[in-house]
């Protein structure tokens, strides 16, 4: 028997993905769980597991080619699955989904947390309202998967159940989709079914415009000459620069410069060297800034905020999720220190640590990505005095660390060297302005000038 295994929604609104790479191939013999393929994301390489244990028929598209959600990605006789994998007792074999489906007063609830289950499934379910509580999982030790909540578990709430994507296609067509019975996978809610219930003026789609056009500019056919080399513009390399386009295009950017006297900073990070063996982290200058941005975000809170064109509203966050820019060899990769305002130095230590070898590896995962609120790029290492860095759309603003270095400064009327290092501050002038911009950084640079506060 084949099973025709299906691109999921891995729950961050996404509508296709590109293949990177396949892990296997026609005639391979699979275990459930077991990756099948790479694929990238808006933000992220993300490697697909197969749901189910067999033997692959076939795969569809080639690395490099693109795939809708809920497109055929692979199709595994299963027939034989049980001797590929483990084998599932009788009546769950018969029936793999029936706890899925079973009435709610049929499962014992338990908290969410005490549920196994990937950060993939759960960013699932809570972008379409199920409590992972009320539902079985199918998976080892009751793991639930992705296909258990697209089963038909029950939902918890009266969150929609579409994607952020659909959710802001019904907005812009003003349909209700509280009124709307989801056609897609556990009676999710598709573009198709929101398009069916919208005015008939607005149903037709307008044909989207070349790539080109975005920019202004007219496709510039690039002439070969021999033995220049060719590299295909694709994979991560075109996420980046879609989403650079994306934000010079949507962001009123300003840039703000000052320098910081970080000879404070780096003589505590001297001092604190043996406490930072001992706790097994490696202590860089670049914990102390986010400590000093967090700090000053507290005061200045819009440089934390996003702006929601659609709704018209300035949405000023209360945690403080900071991106860090990560250069990897498949580019520029920007996960979070989630909740950095709870932090410590150790701790945020540690957690960059912990992002950058992950993104270097390619095991970043996607929340880890997602729902960033501020950003830092770390220029100064590679060198240069001064930049000015992209703000990370949807955010406000990008703070960019120059390179450090002795240069003399005039303290107390008298020429002293002290290891100074520039500060770019890029932001978006539509939410904050200039003044703004200058008293926030004058509070960044207090707290690193004195950095015995951010211990």
């Amino acid at each position: 028997m084949n099973f025709e295994f299906n691109l999921p929604d891995i729950g961050e609104g996404l509508i296709e993905g590109e293949i990177v790479k396949w892990f296997v191939k026609a005639g391979d013999v699979v275990a459930e769980h077991q990756p099948l393929a790479a694929v990238l994301t808006d933000k992220a390489e993300v490697e697909i597991p197969s749901p189910k244990s067999g033997k692959i028929i076939k795969l569809y598209g080639k690395p490099g080619e693109k795939i809708k959600v809920h497109s055929p990605l692979a199709s595994i006789d299963v027939s034989g699955g049980a001797a590929a994998g483990t084998k599932a007792p009788a009546a769950a074999a018969a029936r793999p989904l029936a706890a899925a489906e079973a009435p709610a007063a049929a499962r014992p609830a338990r908290a969410s947390d005490e549920v196994l289950a990937t950060p993939m499934v759960r960013k699932m379910a809570k972008e379409r309202g199920i409590d992972l509580g009320r539902v079985r999982g199918t998976g080892p030790q009751g793991r639930v998967l992705a296909s258990d909540l697209q089963a038909g578990a029950l939902r918890s709430g009266g969150a929609a159940n579409a994607t952020p994507a659909v959710k802001a296609l019904a907005a812009a067509l003003n349909v209700d989709l509280s009124k709307i019975a989801g056609t897609g996978p556990g009676g999710r809610v598709s573009e198709t079914d929101v398009r069916a219930l919208a005015p008939s003026a607005r149903t037709e789609s307008p044909a989207p415009a070349p790539a080109s056009a975005s920019s202004g500019c007219a496709p510039v056919s690039i002439p070969r000459a021999p033995g220049d080399e060719v590299v295909p513009f694709a994979g991560v390399r075109r996420k980046i620069a879609e989403k650079m386009r994306q934000s010079r295009r949507a962001v009123a950017h300003v840039t703000h410069v000052d320098e910081c006297d970080m000879t404070a900073v780096l003589a505590l990070r001297e001092k604190l060297k043996p406490e930072a063996a001992k706790k097994g982290v490696k202590l860089t200058f670049l914990p102390f800034v986010i400590r000093a941005l967090v700090r000053s975000l507290a005061e200045f809170p819009m440089f934390n905020s996003a702006l929601d064109e659609a709704a018209s509203e300035i949405v000023v966050r209360r945690r403080c999720n900071v991106g860090i820019a990560v250069a990897a060899p498949q580019g520029l990769v920007v996960p979070n220190v989630k909740n950095a305002e709870d932090k410590d130095i150790w701790a945020l230590a540690k957690a960059v640590s912990e992002l950058a070898e992950k993104v270097r590896a390619k095991t970043i995962d996607v929340p880890s990505l997602q729902d960033g609120t501020i950003t830092i790029t770390n220029i100064g290492p590679i060198g240069g005095l001064f930049a000015t860095p992209i703000v990370n759309h949807p955010e406000v603003a990008i703070l960019g660390l120059m390179k450090m270095q002795p240069r003399p400064v005039v303290r107390d009327g008298k020429i002293a060297v002290r290891d100074m290092m520039n500060l770019a501050l890029s932001f978006d002038h539509r939410v904050v302005d200039g003044a703004d911009a200058a008293g926030f950084m004058n509070a960044v640079i207090k707290h690193l000038e004195n950095p015995q506060t951010l211990l």
